[in-house]
């Protein structure tokens, strides 16, 4: 979802292709209440898969 998000540019976008409700998608985006340490952990992992 995240790779879509920046792909496609806004929630409702996103939401449409995946078939999700957007407030759904903004908070996966967004990770929220989520611990720091795996929000840190998933976006070195987005960073590295990018570089690859």
């Amino acid at each position: 979802m995240i790779r879509l998000y920046k792909k496609l540019g806004t929630y409702a976008a996103v939401a449409r292709e995946v078939k999700r409700d957007a407030g759904t998608v903004a908070r996966y985006v967004q990770m929220k209440n989520v611990p720091g340490a795996f929000k840190t952990a998933v976006e070195n992992s987005i960073r590295t898969m990018q570089g690859a």
